[in-house]
């Protein structure tokens, strides 16, 4: 496969990885991967992507061998695989696993004691692990990642070259887990990282020197105050819609957009409930400029934006993966069969 771009991500379906075009629309490949494999780790700058999975002797049972594989994006084929330890997380999102700065693949272990395992991609060896007690996540930053804790805050480990832990920040304490969790799901921003809490709270949390940051609050959902909109408009009833899904919300800078999936209804309890509208939001003017009803009987698991100057929406819908424009939610075209969980093969906002 040839010519790769920034509209190409993958949609991850039980073992099987599917690469998408979704300019034109069509399937240029898949990767055969374990059961246990929520992330993938796109390395486009050297045609590789890594992913990471636990296997078992006897299909699920006997004895756990777990590594992380190697594929070559061209042919879609697995090239080599690392032994890890059998502790890495086969449930998630694809928080579980990243490319640390170009240097080491990590990934997140829960045994149920929470940690990083760290393999050197240059020499293909595993070369450490890093204690992360009661965090999650790890989302590439400067020399290091980015994880939410428990206790409210988020943390910044930093490593050298040797894949040895050489500083963390604690940022300020942000949410309570008691009464507004977050999700451990983040999306990338400019300078920084998105996360978004049960409640529909979105802040970024981004690395300033020595100080870990945590934007203000943005409320995706305000209580509605009775009044008309600009053009006399009243607008539909919407303070019961609660944000939820699995991958709940995508984010970009550059186009200053926010999209949500919503549900009608429910407590903190339906946080991975599928989504039945789309809204989509204006980041500077802090506006919903877009809501949009998926259709009867039509839910949507996730939502991605693609990173790069011409950006397009994505859905994992139970009708397939469906492409849209951005910025007016106009679906383009489906991608019949295809749904389940969405990365860009170009992360980040590059």
């Amino acid at each position: 496969m040839e010519g790769f771009d920034q509209h190409w991500v993958t949609v991850r379906r039980g073992d099987t990885v599917f690469l998408v075009d979704a300019d034109e629309g069509v399937i240029g490949g898949t990767l055969l991967v374990s059961s246990f494999s929520p992330a993938l780790a796109p390395r486009m700058s050297a045609g590789l992507i890594y992913a990471y999975g636990s296997y078992y002797s006897r299909g699920s049972l006997g004895d756990r061998t777990d590594v992380v594989q190697i594929y070559d994006a061209a042919t879609a084929t697995a090239i080599s695989e690392v032994e890890i330890p059998a502790r890495a997380a086969g449930i998630g999102h694809p928080g579980m696993m990243g490319l640390i700065n170009d240097r080491f693949a990590g990934v997140w272990n829960i045994t149920p004691a929470t940690s990083v395992s760290l393999v050197d991609i240059e020499s293909e060896t595993f070369v450490g692990e890093v204690s992360l007690p009661s965090c999650s996540g790890i989302y590439p930053e400067a020399e290091g990642w980015i994880s939410v804790c428990g206790d409210g805050t988020a943390q910044y480990i930093q490593l050298n070259t040797a894949g040895q832990e050489t500083r963390r920040i604690q940022s300020a304490s942000f949410f309570d887990v008691f009464t507004d969790p977050v999700y451990d799901y983040s999306v990338p921003a400019a300078d920084g990282w998105m996360f978004m809490s049960f409640e529909g709270l979105l802040r970024k949390v981004s690395l300033d020197g020595d100080n870990l940051v945590v934007s203000e609050a943005f409320d995706i959902n305000p209580e509605s105050d009775g009044t008309a909109d600009v053009n006399g408009v009243m607008p539909k009833p919407d303070d019961n819609w609660r944000i939820g899904s699995y991958q709940p919300f995508a984010y970009h800078d550059g186009e200053a957009l926010l999209a949500t999936l919503m549900h009608d209804g429910g407590g903190q309890e339906t946080f991975e409930k599928p989504g039945t509208e789309l809204w989509i939001y204006n980041m500077i003017t802090g506006n919903r400029g877009v809501r949009i009803e998926l259709g009867e009987d039509v839910t949507a698991r996730g939502v991605l934006i693609t990173p790069g100057d011409d950006p397009l929406l994505l859905l994992a819908t139970s009708d397939g993966l469906q492409v849209r424009d951005p910025r007016s939610g106009r679906l383009l075209r489906t991608v019949e069969n295809v749904s389940g969980t969405m990365q860009a093969l170009y992360e980040g906002m590059q």
